[in-house]
């Protein structure tokens, strides 16, 4: 062959996906069908429907996806489950069986700091050793640590008996990001007895090492920065307890769509009322437009079955040629 050169404005990668090599096992143990490419076999109005009853896919099992796809799929395998599962909601839920709690009047604040390497996400940037160092310097910190993954189980064992040894009366966690791992860590804590409120985060790998990649230096510095702040706040830190409010147990899905009509089936399913609100005449939204889908499902007779299935389901109510006026209220209790 020759070597050719040409010009172009933009060069796409796309990498093609084929079934693990072990689907075909798989597939066999679980009684599902495979397509003829050798990935799962799924029903054309449900694309986490298995050929078997009862048995949901997500992800690149099921074909070619990339991580939105995946995730979509995987919470509406999930919501499907729920629906066989609906009866039996609440039946294996046992209470956490914590110690009491820790009485916080009159301790003086002792802080405790682990440091995590988020495997090679921070410690591959930061220097997570030093950043332990200067956590000992700070004010009020009595224990640190440095830990390759703070959210493993036998991290999680230590922080524990460090809270109940060094009698800490505050905890911090330099790692990633609280939203994912802020509930995890907190439980740790309930269960040594230390009010789940008396524990502080520093995000020290989504606001940092992640975005300073090139710059391990000043990355170190910022680092020290995020956890100097987060040991100053966890000083002023005080014990709660949380409250229970009621909960509308009703859901408002806006947009009588192929999306919301589905939505509306799948929570009615798991035995809650919804309402449905369109703001065309008729439901279906742009799924009125099509006719048939590339794998032949006829989308007409699929659209026409869904609505009769809507409108015959008691815990679902439509509302077309709707308009919101107003939207109040927060999570949990909308108006």
């Amino acid at each position: 062959g020759s070597f050719t050169e040409e010009e172009f404005d933009m060069v796409v990668l796309s990498v093609g996906l084929m079934p693990p090599k072990e689907a075909k096992k798989l597939s066999a143990s679980l009684g599902i069908e495979l397509e003829e490419h050798g990935f799962c076999k799924t029903k054309l109005e449900n694309p986490v429907e298995t050929s078997r009853p009862g048995v949901f896919v997500c992800g690149a099992f099921g074909g070619p996806k990339d991580i939105p796809e995946t995730v979509m799929e995987a919470s509406a395998a999930a919501a499907c489950a729920e629906g066989l599962l609906a009866s039996q909601r609440g039946t294996m839920i046992t209470p956490a069986d914590n110690p009491e709690e820790k009485d916080m009047r009159g301790q003086g604040v002792r802080t405790g700091v682990f440091v995590c390497h988020c495997g090679i996400n921070i410690g591959g940037v930061v220097n997570v050793p030093e950043v332990r160092d200067f956590a000992a310097t700070l004010p009020t910190v009595v224990y640190t640590a440095d830990n390759l993954f703070t959210c493993s189980q036998d991290t999680a064992v230590k922080m524990g008996e460090v809270i109940k040894e060094k009698n800490l009366t505050r905890v911090v966690v330099a790692s990633c990001s609280p939203r994912t791992h802020e509930g995890l860590f907190q439980e740790n804590c309930e269960k040594a007895g230390l009010n789940r409120y008396l524990f502080e985060m520093a995000n020290i790998r989504d606001q940092n090492s992640w975005v300073h990649m090139h710059e391990p230096e000043k990355a170190t510095e910022k680092a020290k920065d995020l956890l100097r702040m987060a040991v100053a706040k966890a000083q002023y830190l005080k014990p709660l307890k949380p409250g229970q409010l009621s909960v509308n147990h009703q859901a408002l899905i806006i947009g009588g769509g192929l999306a919301g009509i589905t939505a509306a089936l799948s929570l009615a399913d798991q035995g809650f009322a919804s309402t449905v609100i369109e703001k065309e005449d008729r439901l279906g939204g742009n799924y009125n437009h099509l006719y048939k889908t590339l794998e032949g499902l006829d989308t007409r007779a699929h659209l026409k079955g869904l609505v009769e299935k809507i409108y015959k389901n008691p815990l679902i109510t439509v509302v077309t040629s709707a308009h919101i006026e107003k939207i109040e209220g927060f999570i949990g209790n909308y108006k």
